[in-house]
């Protein structure tokens, strides 16, 4: 019966460790070529990961946990015939890439900041979007 009540307390603290986040999202919005970029910083709870969302026109491209903000490359081919495609996704190589990541910066031994940078095949999309940490 002990083991029950440690284990749904074990479980009970995790829930509302993850449940509450420290800060609100920030978020920074880039328009190039009519499309509207947003790069945003999820901030995770004490002692928890943070997320970088990256959206084209309101639209998620992709969701990065810290871990693996830092090196990125998605890759899309595009397909004979009619398809739906992002504007960027036509500028005539096939596949089209998306790379970049969002870099941490240090100062005594610390992290202070990550600075992120993407490119959609040849057009930079996010430049130099830097996030602080308090």
């Amino acid at each position: 019966m002990k083991k029950i009540k440690y284990l749904a307390a074990a479980i009970t603290a995790c829930l509302i460790q993850t449940a509450h986040a420290s800060e609100p999202a920030q978020c920074q919005t880039q328009t190039v070529e009519k499309t509207v970029f947003e790069m945003c910083l999820l901030p995770g709870a004490a002692f928890q990961h943070d997320l970088y969302t990256l959206k084209a026109d309101k639209v998620l491209i992709a969701a990065l946990v810290d871990d693996y903000a830092e090196s990125v490359q998605l890759e899309h081919k595009l397909l004979d015939g009619p398809t739906i495609e992002f504007p960027l996704s036509r500028q005539g190589g096939n596949p089209v890439s998306i790379v970049g990541g969002c870099v941490p910066e240090s100062k005594d031994q610390l992290e202070v900041a990550r600075v992120c940078n993407f490119r959609w095949g040849k057009v930079q999309i996010i430049k130099d979007v830097r996030f602080e940490f308090k």
